[in-house]
């Protein structure tokens, strides 16, 4: 009986500690944050380490799906740090497993569409997101960075939450007029109609993630953005 109380007590203690964890990294404590990504987010370490100055991606599942996207960007120096259907506050946990190591000069940053599918309001989304570049300033302060537009996609249409995308769109767009050397792009208009219209051969079954099509699209918008700003990060080496 002895030993059954002792081991409660060390589970609850421990179950303080990681909650204590999740709030010290700014993130909501969830079970998510805690456990889902762990494993996932460890491998990032066991690979080798980057060269310093190259490109770091991070964000969600429509970066992590981006198998190709090395190839794809070439010749640019891409590094691809996203993972599972991560949300905001799972960038916040993991932050210091992620971007610091990678001495980046450019971040490129795709997140807050889960959290939109999670009923997150673009209130606490951009709470989160400013949080963020202020972490990635902090490790890296000559590092340039590159806000994504969170995808129109058929399932957000379908879900009512489009007013939601395009309202963290904004806020976006907002973010990266208030900090220095953080620039925002819309990929949404490579990915639909002249008339706003989502292009179907862009989207999965689930209506949500993107297809090749969609990635040649994305490539043909983002890689002249990201050479601009990658090179105006190498120009302003000291």
């Amino acid at each position: 009986m002895r030993r059954q109380h002792i081991f409660i007590k060390y589970v609850a203690i421990v179950a303080i500690m990681l909650a204590a964890g999740a709030l010290v990294q700014g993130a909501e404590p969830s079970s998510s944050s805690v456990h889902k990504y762990t494993a996932e987010v460890a491998k990032f370490a066991a690979e080798p380490a980057p060269a310093p100055g190259g490109i770091l991606m991070v964000g969600s599942s429509i970066f992590r799906k981006w198998t190709n996207c090395v190839q794809d960007l070439a010749p640019l120096p891409v590094r691809n740090r996203a993972f599972g259907g991560s949300r905001t506050e799972d960038q916040l946990f993991f932050f210091d497993q992620i971007v610091p190591s990678a001495r980046a000069a450019l971040v490129v940053w795709y997140c807050g569409s889960n959290d939109i599918n999670g009923k997150k309001t673009p209130e606490a989304i951009l709470q989160n997101t400013k949080e963020w570049l202020k972490r990635t300033r902090t490790a890296l302060p000559q590092a340039r960075i590159l806000l994504v537009s969170v995808i129109r996609a058929p399932q957000k249409r379908t879900a009512g939450l489009l007013p939601q995308v395009d309202e963290v769109n904004k806020d976006l767009a907002k973010l990266a007029g208030a900090f220095p050397g953080v620039s925002y792009i819309d990929v949404n208009p490579a990915l639909e109609t002249a008339d706003g219209a989502p292009v179907a051969a862009c989207y999965v079954s689930d209506n949500l993630h993107l297809t090749d099509e969609a990635y040649r699209r994305m490539t043909s918008v983002l890689r002249p953005v990201m050479e601009k700003e990658w090179k105006a990060a190498q120009a302003a080496k000291p």
